[in-house]
């Protein structure tokens, strides 16, 4: 695939020499889902018709999305964006991409060479299959324990560890050739709503959000981050209004353009997400986004209707020409600026990615309290809030067996009988409860439902020997004081299982620092 040839077409285009159609279709980043029928050839009717400016992928392999990419490159007179929420790696997104343990892990493990490894071969990966923009890094500080969709997404609650491991993905990105985007501006993490779900409202004062929020936006920006993400979140106490922050001027123009200096291309976060869509008419939602700082629209729910809207309002002048003007031209110049990718230079081979995301497990596993498993017998309980339908723990409780422990296992559900599992605790029986929790769009799975709590502290009160394991959110932890061990791995990916499994023997030591203080 050769991207350089595509910069060479286009390389000499500016904002100026398009039309106004073309301006507009600038300033629109439809989705393009690979699990959708008919995904691909609305894409190409957007491209033909309106000239996009790019579009996010959902699903599809890299084959798949590799000929879709240059089918639809090959069509557009100007450089396409393709993006994605590769946060962990393009297997997240598309299969036969690497995968590696959610961001929290990488704070834990400390290591900005770990991230700007996990950066650089990410954006290999993404190269190989076309991309040129992933929407990452995270740069939320998870204030907030209760947080339902940023927590483990988060590389922890502390400004100066997101900042400097935030800056560190974005080097990676450049040095593999792709763009970075920070989310969410201006800051997600002390959020107690998911904004896929609801408008989650933000009860901060200015002088929480400069010095702790807004930290690690000044540190990408400084660091040369290429693309801002704002977040569909309210913050009345200081804009004095509850629109959401990608509507809002007082925070794009304002806070962010006017008071950061940041000069380059912002982004709206997904106009699929009930934060922004349930507030109005999605154009004339997306006019005032335009009109308040945006540059791009993204993942519109309707997008050809969309177009249509936005091209009318700018023929009647309802869209200022001098904003679809502006915003084209910070687009255009960011297309152009596109790091050279030699046609020689492949992405690393997929070993190499499960290798870094053993790497990443291994150092990013932290021990709350406590010691090795002494007893050579033990009841493994299964906690598994992600309702996965599978055996959620069979890594974990693979390494344990292999290492000579007799295990007993149960899947602890509503109607599980704890009090007989209770009475049956013997002198030479350990416990162990592994909990699995996790973060995604529109998901409540971060946390433990009341009958798995109660069950948590009926069981860790009747072993003499009790060790609890997060695999995933480690605020689930707070409160189970009654366990002896507590371990915390920040994802339930085998690497993270095999791990914790080392950990909870001795065999390996525990070298990970739980990157929050709230537990």
């Amino acid at each position: 695939m050769s991207i350089k040839s595509w910069l060479d077409k286009r390389g000499n285009i500016d904002a100026s020499d398009l039309d106004l159609s073309r301006k507009v279709g600038q300033a629109v980043m439809p989705r393009l889902d690979f699990k959708v029928d008919g995904s691909l050839e609305l894409a190409k009717k957007l491209v033909r018709e309106f000239h996009v400016g790019g579009f996010i992928i959902f699903g599809g392999n890299t084959e798949s999305v590799r000929t879709a990419v240059e089918e639809l490159q090959v069509m557009s007179e100007v450089l396409l964006l393709f993006g994605c929420d590769a946060e962990r790696g393009l297997g997240q997104i598309v299969s036969g991409g690497s995968i590696f343990p959610f961001t929290m892990a990488l704070g834990a493990a400390g290591d900005e060479g770990l991230v700007y490894s996990e950066a650089l071969l990410t954006a290999q990966e993404m190269r190989e299959c076309g991309f040129n923009l992933i929407f990452a890094p995270v740069l939320d500080v998870n204030s907030n324990s209760d947080n339902p969709i940023i927590n483990v997404r988060s590389y922890g609650d502390d400004p100066e560890l997101v900042s400097r491991m935030g800056c560190a993905f974005i080097r990676g990105c450049r040095d593999g050739g792709i763009f970075s985007c920070g989310k969410h501006f201006p800051g997600h993490g002390s959020a107690a709503a998911d904004s896929h779900s609801e408008l989650p409202v933000l009860s901060l004062t200015r002088e929480e959000l400069f010095e702790r929020d807004l930290a690690p936006f000044r540190g990408s920006m400084a660091t040369g981050v290429d693309m801002i993400m704002t977040a569909h979140v309210a913050l009345p106490g200081i804009t004095g209004a509850r629109d959401p922050a990608t509507i809002s001027a007082a925070v794009v123009n304002g806070m962010l353009r006017d008071g950061l200096g940041y000069d380059g291309v912002v982004i709206t976060d997904s106009f699929h997400m009930s934060g922004i869509n349930g507030l109005g008419d999605e154009t004339g939602l997306s006019l005032r986004a335009l009109k308040a700082g945006c540059d791009i629209i993204l993942d519109p729910r309707d997008p050809y209707t969309l177009l249509k809207g936005l091209n009318e309002a700018a023929s009647e002048g309802a869209l200022d020409e001098e904003v679809i003007l502006e915003a084209a031209g910070r687009v255009i110049s960011l297309k152009k600026s596109l790091p050279q990718y030699p046609p020689e230079s492949e992405a690393e081979p997929k070993e190499k990615g499960r290798k870094l995301s053993r790497l990443i497990a291994e150092k990013s596993v932290s021990k709350l309290r406590g010691g090795s498993l002494k007893s050579g017998r033990a009841l493994l309980c299964t906690f598994d809030v992600t309702e996965s339908g599978q055996d959620a723990a069979a890594i974990f409780a693979g390494g344990l067996r292999d290492a000579g422990v007799a295990l007993e296992e149960v899947n602890v559900t509503a109607s599980t009988d704890v009090d007989k599992l209770s009475g049956e605790a013997g002198d030479d029986t350990a416990l162990i409860c592994a909990v699995f929790t996790t973060v995604g769009a529109w998901k409540k799975q971060f946390s433990l439902p009341g009958f798995m709590r109660a069950a948590l502290e009926r069981l860790s009160s009747a072993y003499g020997e009790s060790s609890l394991v997060s695999f995933g959110s480690p605020y689930v932890v707070r409160g189970l004081d009654g366990f002896g061990t507590v371990i915390c791995a920040f994802d339930s990916l085998p690497e993270c299982q095999s791990a914790a499994a080392g950990v909870l023997l001795g065999t390996t030591p525990a070298v990970g620092r739980i990157p929050v203080a709230a537990l």
